[in-house]
């Protein structure tokens, strides 16, 4: 006859305590892999000043262009180029109003548009035409508003609705939630 179950013969069960194995400590660098490692080069990096720079990065590439008033001007950031087509129809799909400045900035596979208010620092809409596009907003470089497109035709739709209404209702210095209607 067959056996009942019980503890004893259920491999299932633990039934005895194992303890750790204690092993020699290693060196804490060569024991690491590669995503700790980063970890450990990022200790004490501050979090803050990186959001900083990441915005006045955009800030910075306008002042460096200076792009005139109503208009577009193009900055290439790689040695690989868009295709010709897509600065082309930014240009023609967009119509910069007359008092905000346009930069085409061509990154090869990605196209971002920085459209700026009259004073640079005021207001930057950020619009990255690539396989996932988006529109950011900043006012007073703080990210103010973010959406995401299924369509490129609609992400530039928005973002020049946004920067017209920017331009009638400039966002005061002291209150970056009120002023435009975004």
């Amino acid at each position: 006859m067959n056996a009942k179950p019980s503890i004893d013969n259920r491999w299932w069960v633990e039934t005895g305590i194992k303890r750790p194995k204690s092993s020699p400590p290693q060196e804490p660098d060569a024991a690491l892999p590669v995503g700790a490692k980063f970890y450990v080069v990022a200790s004490g990096y501050n979090q803050e000043e990186a959001k900083e720079h990441l915005t006045d990065n955009n800030l910075r590439l306008a002042r460096q262009v200076d792009p005139p008033f109503g208009e577009w001007a193009y900055v290439a950031m790689t040695e690989e180029r868009c295709p010709e087509r897509i600065p082309r129809r930014v240009r023609h799909e967009f119509t910069m109003p007359e008092q905000a400045r346009g930069i085409i900035v061509d990154h090869g596979r990605l196209v971002r548009l920085l459209i700026c208010g009259p004073q640079l620092e005021d207001w930057m809409i950020d619009v990255r035409l690539a396989a996932e596009t988006s529109v950011d907003v900043y006012v007073w470089g703080t990210l103010f508003r973010e959406r995401l497109f299924r369509r490129s035709r609609d992400a530039l739709r928005q973002a020049q609705q946004w920067a017209h209404s920017l331009i009638s209702y400039p966002p005061p210095r002291h209150d970056v939630m009120r002023g435009a209607l975004l």
